[in-house]
């Protein structure tokens, strides 16, 4: 922590309660070092301590603050509210260009679209160009900072609903906490702050005021509006006031501020509490470095992909919102890159959309994430951790002090176990509904990272903290000086944890109680820290500092260093060669140690890689070679190339072998406006069973369809899956088909498939997969047609009720044609009688008298009569339309005598009709004929 020893002036400022520049240590006899020619100066200095100490009295933090350490962080805290709505605004006017980008002139302005995406959401009528919305939305969002709820609450009638979402604005809260803490460290340049007490106490009142501005001004801008409802009107209040708000921003406004006045302070040496930590705990002042780069790395290059990925896929509106959601979507990334999971929750009693259950996503699950990203990722998950492990290696040196202390293994995982945990917190999104306006109905739903995510980063910690001692030592002075110091820090950053180190090797926790009692206490002499300019393990890298002792009763060497066998004090903040002292390294390894140690590091880094790789590869082919989808395109390619056989094969539609008649790869594939296209969007796995949902193209249409699989065996290592038959194939429809009596043969798309020949009409049902099928059925006469072909429409994902195709015999002309070619002939038969009646004919003479009175009959066919057929049933008749004529030419005996008999020739005519059924056989016909 950077301070100054001096006042503004440069005049030399009395010590503070808290420095420690002259305390003491008690030594063991031989192990300090003595030089007569610097005692002189130490016995001045001791005295004129000793002499100080005498009348001085620590200032109290109170009476040491002026109206300037009051007012700074006032405006402090206020530059840090204004800051996150103005981070609000940015997003806000991004958001809305965004949509004015990608907006059509058909639907109206941006603000029309905004309103009816909030119609549509809430079912109410809006204005959001109004001034109360313009003046009320961006302090509620800018509350949203300090992860509370944005609330819906309508009021109507006595009876009321809320609703209410969270979703953290942390780009808003980066620009609160980057705008407090630029005002505060500008405006406390000139300040004194001569102990730690009025940096925090500073730092509590700009803390306060962030928060009481936040809740006075949240709670004077939440929207009242009244919108109209049928006769009445509803009251809607949007509000973001919430229990979280005071807090959170509180604490924000602390830690901001008291980052920023951290250099403010005068503090000389490292205090008591800052020491013990270190001493028993070492690295843990900075444990957050190696985080912050592992995060500031990975967020970089996912945040960029993530924003592409956002134009490309959502558009304008999507990328330009990017401020809104961003920060989040990276911290989600950065989980599932770390091989947890993000768990999605919900609980509902009436809500359909949310279902009570509590699902896990990896960044493998649901297929819905490319396998190139998903290890593009995982790589980009490993660099980050290499990159924390070397910032590790360089803020927190393996030294004897580190090497000897157990809970040094302990400080970077269990600080990691902690980030996990507020995790949970930090990346939670979530939201609920009640209310009983319109029946009783209430529901939760939340997004967060899994609940074993710190034990997931616990184990990262471990990671890390076995390269940094392990592995990075290897190669990380090898590394070129830009990165190297990017990932270490400043070298006055770096000087002051030196600082502490070294204070912490010499038990300056111990030191600090015993200089504090008396400064000036004599100890033994004690010998010289050992001094190296680069080490001789890597004589390439850059100029180390001067080591600290090895041991806590080590002397230190600093300019300030004790002489003779008097006294011995501790490193101060404002030593000039504080900047290059650093705690000491371990002895250099010696080339064949370095070389098993680097073969140790290539063979565990390989295998390491070889396991996640194995990993990632296993996951990738159970995915994709092993996985259902894989399954579900096979039988979609199949159903698109005609192959009903194969599609048979790989889905069972479980019927008998007369159903299947038209699942063969002759009928399916001359079937017309089949499936042309299919896409695999995604898919559910639930243990055993997954669903792959799809959509197929048929006859220009796109439906969706899901096809349920199951795995019921293995394939080596991995899952078989196949389709679950029992669940139902959606692509399997029904076609039902009315067989008239006789029929033995179907006429299916131009092929024959056989029926069984019954002597009454019946039904056969088939199972077909999507297409048209044109049906008919095949007569074996020429005067019966059962019509033409009648198509049937087969579509993916059509309602279950199966089209049925009826078919009813019909007489063709020819019947009626031959049936009165027939008939006729008969008439002609009759017409050759010499009989006055003749036998089974249509016509005769009926003779009144004597029977020897007429002779010599003659028949003539003057007209023949006309027919028309019809059917009956399955049974055809005939009537006649139009009589005919026939002629009867006979001589008659006028003579009344018997002799001589007196013949004269005589006529008539008479009409000719019939009627009568008609029985087809093949090309036979039959007919009886009722005269």
């Amino acid at each position: 922590m950077p301070s100054s020893a001096h006042d503004p002036a440069g005049k030399a400022r009395e010590p503070g309660p808290d420095d420690t520049e002259e305390l003491s240590a008690t030594t063991s006899p031989g192990t300090a070092r003595h030089d007569p020619g610097v005692q002189h100066d130490l016995d001045a200095q001791h005295d004129a301590a000793a002499a100080r100490g005498a009348g001085h009295r620590p200032p109290a933090a109170l009476p040491t603050m002026t109206a300037r350490h009051w007012w700074v962080p006032v405006l402090a805290g206020v530059g840090g509210y204004v800051g996150t709505v103005v981070g609000i605004v940015i997003a806000l006017v991004l958001s809305i260009l965004g949509l004015a980008l990608q907006g059509d002139s058909d639907e109206g302005s941006t603000t029309d679209r905004l309103n009816g995406e909030i119609s549509n959401a809430t079912g109410l009528d809006t204005d959001t160009s109004g001034l109360r919305w313009i003046l009320s939305v961006p302090f509620q969002l800018a509350a949203m900072a300090a992860l509370v709820p944005l609330r819906l609450i309508l009021s109507f009638g006595g009876e009321g609903a809320s609703a209410g979402i969270t979703v953290p604005q942390y780009f808003a809260l980066a620009c609160g906490i980057l705008t407090a803490w630029l005002i505060a460290r500008k405006l406390s340049t000139r300040m004194r702050m001569e102990t730690r007490g009025v940096q925090w106490l500073m730092a509590a009142v700009s803390g306060l005021t962030w928060a009481a501005l936040a809740l006075v001004v949240t709670a004077l801008t939440v929207l009242r509006l009244d919108v109209p409802f049928f006769a009445s009107d509803i009251r809607v209040r949007l509000t973001a006031l919430g229990g979280g708000l005071f807090p959170v921003l509180f604490l924000v406004g602390l830690l901001s501020v008291a980052a920023a006045l951290n250099v403010r302070s005068t503090q000389v040496s490292p205090g008591r509490i800052v020491v013990g930590a270190e001493r028993s705990t070492p690295g843990v002042l900075q444990v957050l470095r190696p985080i912050a780069v592992q995060f500031s790395v990975f967020g970089t290059v996912a945040g960029l992909g993530l924003l592409i990925y956002a134009f490309v896929e959502g558009g304008a509106p999507a990328g330009f919102s990017a401020l809104f959601w961003l920060p989040i979507a990276v911290g989600w990334l950065f989980v599932l890159s770390l091989l947890s999971a993000l768990t999605a929750g919900g609980a509902a009693t009436s809500l359909t959309g949310l279902t009570g259950r509590s699902d896990a996503f990896y960044l493998w699950s649901e297929g819905t994430v490319p396998v190139w990203a998903v290890v593009l990722c995982i790589l980009l998950a490993l660099v980050s951790a290499v990159c924390a492990a070397i910032t590790w290696a360089h803020v927190r040196p393996l030294d004897a002090r580190v090497a000897r202390t157990p809970l040094a293994w302990t400080v970077l995982p269990v600080t990691y176990f902690l980030l996990g945990l507020l995790a949970l917190w930090l990346l939670r999104v979530g939201g609920y509904a009640s209310g009983g306006m319109v029946g009783s109905s209430n529901a939760v739903f939340s997004l967060r990272p899994a609940g074993w995510t710190c034990l997931v980063f616990l184990v990262w910690g471990v990671i890390i903290e076995l390269l940094a001692r392990l592995v990075v030592p290897a190669f990380m002075h090898t590394l070129p000086r830009r990165v190297t110091r990017g990932l270490r820090g400043s070298e006055r950053s770096r000087g002051r944890a030196a600082v502490v180190a070294s204070t912490a090797a010499m038990g300056g926790a111990g030191l600090a109680g015993a200089g504090l009692a008396g400064v000036g206490t004599r100890a033994t002499p004690a010998p010289e820290a050992p001094v190296a300019t680069s080490s001789a393990q890597h004589p390439s890298a850059e100029p180390t500092a001067t080591t600290a002792p090895q041991d806590a009763t080590a002397a230190y060497s600093g300019p300030h260093a004790g002489s003779g066998d008097e006294t011995r004090v501790l490193p101060s903040y404002d030593d000039p060669g504080a900047t290059t002292r650093m705690p000491a390294q371990r002895a250099p390894m010696d080339p064949a140690t370095k070389k098993r140690i680097r073969l140790i590091a290539i063979i565990v880094g390989t295998l390491i890689l070889l396991a996640v790789l194995a990993t990632v590869v296993f996951s990738v082919l159970s995915r994709t070679v092993f996985g259902p989808d894989n399954q579900a395109e096979d039988l979609l390619r199949s159903v698109t190339d005609g192959n009903a056989t194969h599609a048979a094969e790989i889905a069972n539609p479980n019927v008998s072998s007369g159903q299947r008649a038209l699942l063969t790869d002759d009928v399916y594939g001359a079937t017309q406006n089949r499936i042309s296209s299919y896409e695999i969007k995604d898919t559910t796995i639930d243990g055993d069973r997954a669903t792959v949902n799809a959509t197929v193209t048929q006859d220009g249409v796109t439906t969706p369809v899901a096809l349920p699989m199951v795995s019921d065996s293995r394939d080596g290592l991995f899952k078989s899956w196949r389709v679950d038959e029992s669940a139902g194939v959606p692509l399997y429809q029904a076609l039902t088909v009315e067989v008239p009596a006789g029929v033995g043969e179907l006429d299916v798309n131009g092929k024959k498939v056989s029926v069984d020949t019954q002597g009454q009409p019946h039904t056969v049902e088939y199972t077909v997969l999507p297409g048209d099928y044109a049906v008919g059925v095949s007569s074996s006469s020429k005067y019966v047609t059962y019509g033409g072909n009648q198509v049937a429409e087969i579509r993916a994902g059509s309602p279950s009720s199966a089209p049925v195709m009826s078919f009813r015999p019909s007489f063709t002309p020819a019947l009626e044609e031959d049936v009165t070619k027939q008939l006729n002939a008969t008439l002609d038969r009759c017409a050759q009688s010499t009989e006055f009646e003749p036998e089974g004919c249509p016509f005769g003479y009926s003779i009144y008298g004597d029977d020897e009175d007429y002779r010599n009959p003659r028949w003539s066919i003057q007209r023949y009569p006309t027919y028309s057929v019809s059917s009956y049933g399955n049974q055809a008749t005939f009537t006649t339309d139009r009589s005919g004529e026939v002629r009867l030419d006979y001589q008659y005996n006028e003579e009344y005598d018997d002799e001589p008999a007196d013949w004269t020739d005589r006529d008539t005519t008479s009409s000719v009709s019939g009627y009568g059924t008609v029985s087809v056989s093949g090309d036979e016909l039959t007919i009886n004929a009722n005269d």
